[in-house]
């Protein structure tokens, strides 16, 4: 579970970043999931941050404050929930294939 830089964009005289493509993934051995993220910048402030300076994690900070801590909050606990769901849809599946007059092997046979 982590929120993750993909792609940035930033003016070529001052290194102003002008757009980030972010993402929050969840893994948890089987189970999946990922909700991706635009952000647009559009102005400089008082702590602007050289470009050369900036880390995965400051880009993170400002992507999660622009999106809000109630945006935030959802995509983890909606992201997280999803991921769990796929894993427990992979590992306790409600139905299988099968003939239960075949053995498994005749029955792999079968579907080949």
């Amino acid at each position: 579970m982590s929120w993750k830089v993909l792609r940035m964009q930033h003016k070529t005289n001052d290194g102003f970043v002008v757009q980030v493509v972010s993402s929050y993934e969840s893994v948890d051995s089987v189970g999946y999931d990922k909700q991706v993220y635009m952000t647009e910048f559009t102005e400089s402030t008082p702590d602007f941050i050289p470009y050369e300076d900036l880390t995965e994690e400051i880009v993170i900070e400002w992507v999660k404050e622009s999106l809000g801590a109630d945006v935030v909050a959802q995509t983890e606990a909606v992201v997280n929930a999803q991921c769990q769901e796929m894993k427990q849809r992979i590992e306790q599946p409600i139905t299988e294939d099968g003939l239960p007059w075949l053995s498994e092997e005749e029955t792999e046979a079968e579907t080949e």
